[in-house]
C-alpha cells in the first residue's frame, strides 16, 4: 500500500481561517479515495507563513527530511502555491523531492507533478511563475493600501508605545496619545538627555514592573536596551508620522528587511500626536550623534563565540552571552545570563559567570563522544556512497545512448561531407558539419567523466573519511579558529536552544537541549543519552 504524507501551508495574507483543516480534510479524502494510508506523523501543516519563505518553514524542512529516509512514497498538497512561491526554489525543491523517490499529487487537480522531460519541467517552471507572480501582485496590492492609509494620517502598522488604536465610525484606524504611556515616554527621553544609559534605563523599568512594549506573544515581557534605543529615535513622538522607510524582501530564501531610499519615505505631520517637545527630542537626538562619533556605527552584533545565539538562561528564558571578568590576575571570557546582565535581578536572578573555555569544552566533548563519532562520520559518508552509486549504476544505460547519439553523428557527417566531395559547394553544409563536430566533441567529454565516474567518486569519498577524521581528532583548534562553523554544525545537530540551568552549590552549568540526531544526520544512531538531549556540565 502507498504511504502518503500531507503538506498543508496558510499564508498571511489569505485570511482564510479554515483554509488548514480544509487543505488536510481534502488531501485525506483523497488520499482515500487513491487506498493510500497516511500516518498522522507525517501531516506536515504550517500557518502564518509566506509562500516565499523557505529557510523558516520547520514543517517543509521535516517532510523533506522525512523523504530522504524514505519514510513515504508520496506527498499531497492542495497546489504548487502551498510548496511555494519562488519560481527556482519551488523547483528545486520539487525535483529534490522527486530524486527521493517520492511521487508529488496536488490533490485539486487530482494530477501528479513529473519531471521526466524538458516538456514536464517547463510547465512546472511556468506554473511555479504563476504562484510567485501571483505573489508580487498581493505583495503590491497591500503595500498600496497600506501607503494610501499612511499619507491620511490612519493607522498603517500595528500599535505603538504611548499611543492607542482607536476605530473611526467612518472607517479607518488612528492614533490617540496614552497619557499613562506618554508620561512614561517623556521620563526615557528626559532621563536619557540627561545622562542615564539604556541598561540602566531598562533595569530601572523593570524593578518598577512596568509592563514592557509587545508584552504579549511577540515580546519577553521585560523592558531591553534595544526598545528603548528604538523608542528614542522614533520621530512620532515628536508629531512626525515616518512611514515605507523599510521594505521587506526575501533573500537567500528568507524574509528580510531593508531601508529604502529617504526619497521614497512618506513623511506626515501629525502635531496632534505630538508627546516630546522639539527642545527634547534634539537634546537627545545630539546625544545619539556624540555617541555614534565615539563608537562608530555598528550594524548589530554577530555571534563571536561558539554559545552565543545557541544557549539561553534556563531561569528566564534569555540569551546567554560573553563578557569580561577577573580570575585571579588575568581577565577571561565567561558566559552569563543577559538579560540579568542588561535588564536586572527583577527579570532574573542567574548571576553564574563560567569560564567560556570550559563551557566551550564541556559542549565539544559531549558531541564528539555521543554524535560526531567516527562511526556516525563514516556511516554518513557510506550513505553518501550508497546514493552516488544508485545513479553510476544508471550511468551503462546513459552511456550506451551517448555512443548511439555519437554514432548518429557521424554518419550525419559521412554523409556531408560526401555531398560536398560530388561538386556541392554550400557554406549551410560546411555549417551543418562543424556543428555536428562541435557536438560529437561535447558528447564524448560527457562519455568519457560517465565512464570515469566510479573511479573518482572512490577517491573522493577516501578523501572526506581522512578529512573528517582529521577534523574529528582537532575539533578544538578548528572551532576556535572558525566558531561560524562549529556554530553551523551545533544548529543542524540540535532541535532547540541549548538551556543553562545554575547549580549554584557545585559553581557549574548544566546545559541540556533536544537533539535533532538522527534526523539532522540522516542516519540511525544509537545515541547514549536519553531522548530528550544532551546533558554536559561546565567544569566547576
Amino acid at each position: 500500500m502507498t504511504r502518503a504524507a500531507i503538506y498543508a501551508r496558510r499564508s498571511t495574507d489569505e485570511h482564510q481561517e479554515a483554509s488548514l483543516d480544509v487543505q488536510q480534510e481534502e488531501a485525506l479524502r483523497y488520499a482515500q479515495s487513491k487506498g493510500w494510508s497516511v500516518d498522522p506523523a507525517h501531516i506536515y501543516l504550517e500557518d502564518a507563513v509566506s509562500r516565499a519563505e523557505f529557510k523558516k518553514r520547520p514543517a517543509l524542512i521535516a517532510m523533506m527530511n522525512a523523504a530522504e529516509a524514505g519514510a513515504f512514497d508520496a506527498v499531497i498538497a492542495r497546489d504548487e502555491t502551498r510548496l511555494g512561491g519562488d519560481t527556482f526554489r519551488t523547483g528545486i525543491l520539487i525535483q529534490n523531492l522527486i530524486d527521493c523517490g517520492v511521487r508529488l499529487f496536488y490533490h485539486y487537480t487530482d494530477e501528479e507533478v513529473r519531471l521526466d522531460g524538458a516538456t514536464e519541467k517547463f510547465m512546472v517552471a511556468v506554473r511555479n511563475f504563476a504562484a510567485e507572480l501571483e505573489r508580487e501582485k498581493i505583495s503590491q496590492r497591500t503595500h498600496e493600501h497600506l501607503l494610501n492609509k499612511a499619507r491620511k494620517g490612519l493607522v498603517a502598522g500595528g500599535l505603538v508605545f504611548g499611543y492607542d488604536n482607536v476605530r473611526r465610525p467612518e472607517g479607518g484606524t488612528v492614533r490617540a496619545i496614552n497619557e499613562e504611556q506618554a508620561a512614561l515616554v517623556r521620563e526615557l527621553f528626559e532621563r536619557y538627555a540627561e545622562g542615564d544609559g539604556l541598561r540602566a534605563l531598562a533595569k530601572r523599568l523593570n524593578s518598577r514592573g512596568v509592563p514592557p512594549p509587545r508584552a504579549g506573544k511577540r515580546g519577553t515581557g521585560s523592558w531591553s536596551s534595544s526598545a528603548i534605543r528604538a523608542m528614542l529615535r522614533r520621530e512620532l513622538y515628536r508629531g512626525e508620522l515616518v512611514w515605507n522607510r523599510f521594505q521587506k524582501v526575501y533573500r537567500n530564501g528568507t524574509k528580510t528587511r531593508i531601508e529604502r531610499p529617504p526619497s521614497e519615505w512618506i513623511h506626515v505631520d501629525v502635531p496632534e500626536l505630538r508627546i516630546i517637545s522639539p527642545e527634547l527630542w534634539e537634546r537627545v537626538q545630539e546625544r545619539h550623534r556624540r555617541n555614534a562619533k565615539v563608537s562608530g556605527v555598528r550594524k548589530g552584533p554577530r555571534p563571536k563565540y561558539l554559545l552565543t545565539g545557541l544557549a539561553r538562561c534556563a531561569e528566564c528564558g534569555g540569551p546567554m552571552g560573553a563578557t569580561n571578568r577577573r580570575h585571579g590576575t588575568s581577565t577571561i571570557k565567561v558566559y552569563v545570563c543577559k538579560w540579568h546582565r542588561e535588564r536586572g535581578d527583577s527579570v532574573c536572578k542567574n548571576t553564574l559567570g563560567r569560564p567560556m573555555e570550559g563551557m566551550n569544552g564541556a559542549v565539544l566533548d559531549w558531541v564528539k563522544q555521543h554524535i560526531l563519532t567516527e562511526e556516525v562520520v563514516v556511516a554518513v559518508i557510506e550513505q553518501v556512497r550508497a546514493q552516488l552509486v544508485r545513479r553510476v549504476d544508471q550511468a551503462p544505460d546513459e552511456a550506451e545512448a551517448l555512443r548511439d547519439r555519437i554514432d548518429t553523428l557521424r554518419g550525419e557527417m559521412r554523409n556531408l561531407t560526401a555531398a560536398l566531395a560530388t561538386g556541392v559547394q554550400s557554406s549551410t553544409v560546411i555549417r551543418a558539419i562543424a556543428d555536428r563536430e562541435k557536438e560529437v566533441s561535447r558528447l564524448e567529454a560527457e562519455l568519457e567523466l560517465k565512464q570515469a565516474a566510479p573511479k573518482a567518486i572512490e577517491l573522493e569519498l577516501h578523501r572526506m573519511k581522512r578529512e573528517a577524521r582529521r577534523r574529528l581528532a582537532d575539533m578544538k583548534t578548528i572551532v576556535a579558529r572558525n566558531p561560524n562553523e562549529a556554530r553551523s554544525v551545533l544548529e543542524a545537530l540540535l532541535a532547540g536552544p541549548i538551556l543553562c540551568d545554575a547549580d549554584k552549590g557545585a559553581g557549574l552549568y548544566r546545559m541540556r537541549a533536544p537533539l535533532a540526531v538522527p534526523e539532522a544526520l540522516g542516519v540511525a544512531v544509537r545515541l547514549k543519552t536519553s531522548p530528550a538531549g544532551f546533558e554536559p556540565a561546565s567544569p566547576a
